[in-house]
């Protein structure tokens, strides 16, 4: 079978080692072949690296790294553009001070000068290191300058929670993103990417003619996998994975579906259509390497900061009327400090899309988990932060109840669900003595508890005979 790359993001190395590559070209054909400044916010993990990789390669014209690729045999210029890129990955840190923020993003502007050949770059502040290499480049090469930018809020990402820290940060890195407007007649495309929307960084507000492709639904499966491709470019692994298993590939398939895919990303509002789900490519790549349904994506970063958030503001954002948010609002930039939780679910990926209702003018869109994996590890992770129990007891806790529902012992389950609620601490329960807001909260908590034991569940389900709790 053909080797899976396990987490590798850099494109050349996919397709020199022969590696499984997921034909994303058409896509990056359609999307990038006019315009200069896009933009693409995704969930950490998800493809972007790859997707960064991919374009770098594309406009360096480096052909014959995708020889068999749709792209090859498109209309496709294969100009060599000068390509600069920036991980600001490698500039973050979560005890970087903004110095250290500053030399690093200086080493990577030292590294491009050195790999286009451009020659010296003054060592000045990192916008004016930024602006020369963009002209020398230009220079040099004869064509219009490609700036891929990836991960650009990792810097702030890694220190979100010091503020005296984040703030200087923002301030270097708003600089540095400010000399992207005034090169524009020296551009030919910049692509950045990130996990979040972040005001006053000169992206959002700088360049007034960015495309935001965020939810955009021909870029819904730019990263990702669809079922399309899965069945296409891993035929050899979902057949063998479906024989460790004992099922067909159709059913292996279903398998899957449920507890990966789900993600939707792309929303045409007019006419409320949302784009195809993909799954998680991070988490499928594990699969089919290993041949084991595994959960890596969640273990790879557990939310702890955004259980503790959920906690303190009493579940809130996990409240079923909660969960319709409206599209400007969430394709609106906001500041660090303005980040509310149901936001952070989503741009984190614990939430997507699920449907689209409203007007053209005042949309709404329905949010929910992706999939049964991150759903069940979700609640896995926030029941011990509600019970006050430790993991290990909200495990056996959680083990007993899939027991009781499997069997049906009804007195059992209640007997387990008083014994889960018993340590809930009042300081949870909204203040007062509304009743509603008490069952709310209550119809939350049984929501993440039978969420944990991987049970499907509804809440408020409304049929033509009244409403069903």
């Amino acid at each position: 079978m053909q080797k899976i790359c396990i987490d590798l993001k850099e494109f050349k190395t996919i397709r020199q080692d022969g590696g499984v590559y997921v034909d994303k070209t058409k896509h990056i054909y359609d999307i990038f072949g006019q315009g200069i400044y896009f933009f693409l916010a995704r969930p950490r993990r998800f493809g972007k690296s790859l997707l960064c990789s991919t374009l770098a390669e594309l406009f360096s014209g480096n052909r014959e790294l995708f020889k068999g690729l749709w792209i090859d045999q498109s209309s496709w210029e294969w100009i060599k553009y000068p390509v600069i890129r920036l991980d600001m990955s490698s500039a973050a840190g979560k005890t970087s001070t903004v110095f250290d923020v500053r030399t690093k993003i200086v080493n990577l502007l030292q590294s491009n000068a050195t790999v286009l050949g451009v020659g010296h770059v003054d060592l000045a502040a990192p916008s004016t290191m930024f602006n020369q290499l963009i002209e020398k480049a230009k220079a040099l090469y004869g064509q219009n300058v490609v700036v891929v930018i990836d991960e650009y809020d990792k810097p702030l990402l890694d220190v979100i929670d010091d503020v005296e820290r984040r703030k200087e940060i923002h301030k270097e890195l708003s600089d540095l993103y400010s000399q992207l407007k005034p090169a524009e007649e020296n551009l030919r495309c910049v692509l950045i990417t990130g996990v979040f929307k972040f005001t006053q960084t000169s992206i959002f507000s700088g360049l007034n003619n960015l495309n935001d492709i965020t939810f955009d639904p021909n870029a819904a499966a730019l990263v990702g996998y669809t079922e399309d491709e899965m069945r296409h470019f891993f035929a050899e692994h979902l057949a063998a994975l479906a024989a460790v298993h004992g099922l067909s590939v159709d059913e292996m398939m279903k398998q899957l579906r449920y507890m990966y895919n789900g993600y939707n990303f792309g929303v045409n509002i007019a006419n409320h259509q949302v784009g195809e789900a993909v799954f998680n490519s991070f988490a499928i790549n594990y699969v089919f390497a290993k041949q084991q349904l595994l959960d890596v994506w969640f273990e790879s970063g557990t939310p702890t900061a955004l259980v503790k958030k959920l906690v303190a503001e009493e579940l809130q954002s996990l409240m079923p009327s909660q969960l319709y948010v409206g599209f400007k609002r969430l394709k609106q930039s906001c500041s660090p400090d303005d980040l509310s939780t149901g936001l952070l679910l989503y741009y984190a990926g614990y939430l997507t899309i699920k449907s689209s209702t409203g007007t053209l003018l005042n949309a709404k869109l329905t949010l929910d988990f992706p999939n049964a994996t991150v759903a069940t590890a979700f609640s896995d992770a926030l029941l011990p932060a509600i019970t006050q129990l430790q993991s290990a007891t909200v495990s056996r806790l959680v083990f007993e109840l899939q027991n009781a529902l499997c069997d049906q012992q009804l007195d059992q389950l209640q007997e387990l669900l008083n014994d889960a609620l018993a340590n809930v601490s009042y300081t949870l329960l909204p203040k007062g003595d509304e009743r509603p807001a008490r069952e709310n909260m209550y119809q939350i908590i049984f929501t993440i508890l039978f969420t944990a034991c991987g049970v499907r569940v509804t809440t408020e389900e409304h049929t033509n005979r009244g409403r069903i709790d």
